[in-house]
């Protein structure tokens, strides 16, 4: 199918590749020059993307000099036309295989994890040692006695190892969807659709500029996604925040059955004043991961602040809030039988149910009955103590009584 497929250069509008490709290299510089810049460098996912942003910029680069050179004859042409084109194979493969890099470390946010994953680079570092092979011999792609471009049967094989990456990061994301929320679920699929559509029409009909002006725009999209991430996203537990919280509420259609609970972790400050605010943070990430796997896929699990979390339910059903109560007790026992941690974690919660009207009285409800069983937890805490005193007390007397 792709076998010495000869291109004409009469088959190019090459109007068309400038403007798609200048479109490409103005988004780019856009999001590469953007004053938030210096902030997202210092992680690690920001370097991921800001690399994904610089390959997309130099690859709209490299097919608008193969473009421009297809069937040109002056001195150093044929020689300018396999450069660019192999640096555009090389390029490509680069981008698809830092793309996965970037989705598992924003599932995971474990460079651990991602040293364990370099394997997976193999079959992108083998199409670029081909890639820069084809500057010596045909092997994606070759050129004809006057310069005009055509594609090997390997292109096919190029081609297939690409999609097989860009795949494997949607999928990625879809498998954790539960956990990674909309917020990173839906940016991956942002960013590929335009990716998927342009590129397919580019590699079945040669002379139209597609493919790197559509990762521009998907890299675009996931830009927009991820400044809206941070706002509605908190950045200690990777949970929704307050702001997240408020736009919500409005968004809740009149008749919605929403059941709200406002949960505290318990001797909060205790755990930060013995253990540190490190172990504290862990602790925090800890409970909201509890709370996403007990709520379940149609929950909203929000860091309400300090060490307060919100979870609502879209359901006025009781069975679907014991069953989320029965499994986070499950999670608790576990937790704090498997950690050496020196404080017991537990929680208190407060129950609402929420009327479209009352937004106010809703969280009020919540708020009121999370601190009476708070009241009730230090209650039990204080008699604990007293016990505990007294025994102290009795064995200290009874000690002196023997000794006398």
């Amino acid at each position: 199918m792709f076998g010495n497929i000869l291109f004409s250069t009469a088959m190019l509008n090459i109007q068309a590749v400038l403007v798609a490709n200048g479109i490409g290299v103005c988004l780019m510089s856009a999001i590469l020059f953007h004053p938030h810049r210096r902030t997202w460098v210092t992680f690690l996912d920001g370097k991921l993307f800001y690399w994904m942003c610089r390959i997309c910029f130099a690859l709209c680069i490299c097919e608008t000099a193969g473009f421009l050179l297809d069937g040109q004859q002056f001195p150093g042409a044929r020689e300018l036309l396999i450069l660019s084109n192999s640096a555009l194979f090389l390029l490509a493969a680069a981008l698809s295989c830092v793309w996965l890099f970037y989705m598992n470390y924003k599932l995971f946010e474990s460079p651990a994890r991602l040293k364990k994953m370099l394997p997976a680079a193999i079959p992108a570092a083998a199409a670029a040692v081909l890639a820069v092979a084809n500057f010596f011999t045909s092997i994606y792609f070759g050129l004809s006695d006057s310069n005009e471009y055509y594609r090997t049967p390997l292109f096919a094989v190029f081609s297939a190892v690409i999609y097989l990456y860009l795949t494997a990061g949607a999928a990625m994301a879809y498998r954790r969807r539960s956990q990674a929320g909309k917020y990173v679920y839906l940016p991956a699929i942002s960013f590929l659709i335009p990716i998927y559509i342009g590129s397919l029409i580019q590699v079945l009909c040669y002379g139209v500029a597609l493919i790197w002006v559509s990762v521009a725009i998907g890299l675009t999209f996931l830009y927009i996604n991820l400044q809206n991430r941070e706002t509605f996203l908190d950045s200690v537990t990777g949970l929704y925040n307050r702001n997240f919280l408020t736009h919500y509420m409005h968004q809740i259609k009149k008749g919605t059955e929403i059941t709200g609970v406002l949960l505290d972790i318990n001797d909060f400050k205790l755990i930060n004043d013995t253990c540190g605010h490190l172990e504290g943070d862990r602790v925090l990430r800890d409970v909201g991961e509890m709370l996403v796997r007990c709520a379940g896929d149609n929950a909203v699990v929000i860091r309400y602040g300090g060490d307060e979390f919100v979870v609502l339910l879209e359901s006025g059903e009781e069975a679907g809030l014991r069953k989320m109560q029965e499994e986070l007790d499950a999670f608790l026992l576990r937790y704090n039988e498997a950690d050496s941690f020196p404080v017991p974690i537990s929680l208190s919660g407060g129950v609402a149910r929420f009327d479209t009207d009352h937004v106010e009285q809703f969280f009020r409800e919540m708020d009121r009955n999370m601190y009476r069983e708070k009241r009730v937890f230090y209650e039990r805490k204080r008699e604990y103590i007293g016990r505990d005193d007294a025994g102290r007390e009795a064995g200290v007397s009874r000690k002196d009584n023997h000794d006398s």
